[in-house]
This record gives structure tokens, C-alpha cells and sequence, in this order.
């Protein structure tokens, strides 16, 4: 699966600098796949890019977007929001 670190202001203020743009949206399970129901953990893969193959449609979100800040201001035991090591 790889490191993940922890998203907060200067985690996704060091990915704009780095040129990223976006980041796709996955959900992780407490075993350890890739879904979107009843998740322990999202997953940021960061992309300076969106695909332009429709096949690879997905959830993105802009870097700068309300979602990302609100789930860096809000504190959610449900589950937790890292950002991948893997980037596109």
C-alpha cells in the first residue's frame, strides 16, 4: 500500500507547490480494498492531471476545493484522510 501521510494545511500546500492540481478520491476499507461504502480511510492520490480517457472516470477533487478543507477542519473518528506516497 505504501506511506501515507496525514493531510493537513502543509501537506496539501506542499502539493501545490509541487504542481499538483487535483487528487483522486479513494475510500479504503478495514480490509484493505478500495471501496466507497462505509470506508475507515480515504485515500488522496495526488495528479497534476485528470485522465482523459473516459474509462478511467472517477472521484476527483479540485486541491484548493471545500471538501479537502473541511476534512482538514473537521475531526471525524470515523475515519481518517491521508494522502498517498503513489502520485500520477
Amino acid at each position: 500500500m505504501g506511506a501515507h501521510t496525514p493531510l493537513n494545511e502543509k501537506s496539501l500546500s506542499l502539493l501545490e507547490m509541487k504542481g499538483y492540481k487535483y487528487v483522486q478520491v479513494k475510500g479504503l476499507t478495514t480490509d484493505l480494498h478500495y471501496d466507497y461504502v462505509e470506508p475507515s480511510m480515504m485515500i488522496l492520490i495526488p495528479m497534476k492531471e485528470l485522465p482523459s480517457d473516459p474509462g478511467k472516470k472517477d472521484i476527483y477533487a479540485p486541491i484548493g476545493s471545500n471538501i479537502l478543507r473541511q476534512w482538514i477542519t473537521e475531526n471525524d473518528d470515523r475515519f481518517e484522510v491521508m494522502i498517498s506516497a503513489r502520485k500520477s
